[in-house]
């Protein structure tokens, strides 16, 4: 029996039928049918620490099986998922996670020895196996790295070092371990978050994430900078709200086939090089149009010096920066955690703000009309973003 994905109850009867006479022997009663997703980090993925409100949104479409706690066999249950519950974390799914099946949910009124439990990963694994979801989960939504900034990595080194090895081993464990999985999204985390990290740590770790999808077909890199109101560390809850904001689209996107008249994640660097024979010019290219304050050359850096940039122009998808003094420089930095305001955010025109990048080799390029970076010519050394 096969049963239609939607916001539908299904009671189930099954019995047996001798000379005409039909007996029941088992029922079922609530049962829905639907789209499985897997939330899974540290704190930001549990988004329980969100102030004193207490949201009393329920909703019979949106579900979760057992706990999330250290003990999972306490709680073997499906039932109404919750933000938050001081009950054991009975059924809690955390802030962000409850808006975001909110949103799916109003968007669709009518659509057609892993599991070890003293492991944040087997706990979860354990939970799926005994829903019997490994096979019906269809997105992974990963948010986590703050205890990764720092110099406390799990080889005795920087924990960007390892973060991108470690990601992709995670990320071979949840296909063996939910085969049908189809889309990843990772958060890139606040700056300096929690305020963990040394002398720019933090920031290459930031780069590592934002690189992620050069080792996946369908991975989604989202943009905590910008969510207001701001974090730190955790956030209230109408920052959380604004993570279901932004993933919402995505997963209408890869999910439901829904279409958008433009991009609809954070601005991404393509590539960067210096425009001028004379190196006094650096021409941008990002994967979508963007937005250009000139309070925003405090933001950049060459070589890590802060100072170099005089101002910036856009043409679309481009950003131009002028360069100060005799210009030059091997790399650049966009946004260093030991100064920065969340009031000055290279943004997309799609209001989101671009995910930050760190150290990004810098290349030489022709130029087209405008600055804009040559697209004719194959051969050129331009170094792309890494």
């Amino acid at each position: 029996m096969r049963l239609k994905p939607g916001l539908i109850r299904y009671d189930v009867e099954f019995g047996s039928r001798r000379s005409g006479q039909e007996t029941v022997l088992r029922r079922a009663t609530n049962v829905v049918c639907g789209d499985a997703y897997l939330l899974q980090g540290q704190s930001n993925a549990v988004a329980t620490d969100c102030g004193p409100e207490e949201p009393r949104f329920r909703s019979p479409w949106i579900r979760t099986f057992g706990s999330p706690s250290s003990d999972p066999n306490g709680l073997r249950l499906w039932g109404e998922a919750v933000h938050r519950n001081p009950d054991g974390e009975r059924l809690q799914i955390g802030y962000w996670g409850m808006e975001l099946a909110r949103r799916l949910v109003e968007a669709h009124r009518n659509p057609i020895q892993p599991d070890d439990p003293s492991t944040i990963y087997g706990r979860l694994l354990w939970r799926a196996r005994q829903a019997r979801l490994t096979h019906g989960i269809r997105g992974i939504v990963w948010h986590q790295g703050e205890n990764d900034q720092g110099a406390d990595g799990p080889t005795g080194g920087f924990g960007w070092e390892t973060y991108r090895d470690y990601f992709i081993d995670l990320a071979a464990a949840w296909k063996r371990d939910y085969p049908n999985v189809q889309h990843y999204y990772a958060f890139q985390i606040w700056p300096l978050s929690c305020s963990m990290g040394i002398d720019g740590s933090d920031n290459r770790l930031r780069e590592v994430q934002r690189n992620l999808p050069t080792a996946f077909s369908r991975l989604s890199v989202l943009s905590t900078l910008g969510v207001e109101p701001p974090g730190g560390c955790h956030f209230p809850a109408a920052g959380y709200a604004e993570f279901a904001r932004m993933l919402f689209p995505l997963i209408e996107r890869d999910d439901h086939g829904k279409t958008f008249p433009g991009p609809i994640g954070p601005p991404n660097l393509r590539r960067v090089g210096f425009s001028r024979p004379d190196r006094t010019a650096l021409a941008l290219e990002f994967d979508q149009d963007i937005v250009w304050n000139n309070s925003l050359v405090s933001e950049f850096l060459i070589d890590g010096r802060r100072g170099r940039v005089a101002s910036g122009s856009v043409a679309g998808r481009v950003l131009t920066l002028q360069l100060t003094g005799d210009g030059g420089g091997r790399t650049l930095t966009y946004l260093d955690s030991r100064n920065w305001s969340q009031a000055r955010l290279l943004k997309g025109t799609n209001g989101l703000a671009a995910l930050t990048f760190c150290e990004v080799p810098i290349g030489m390029l022709e130029s087209g009309a405008g600055g804009e970076p040559a697209r004719n010519n194959p051969a050129s050394p331009l170094n792309g973003a890494r």
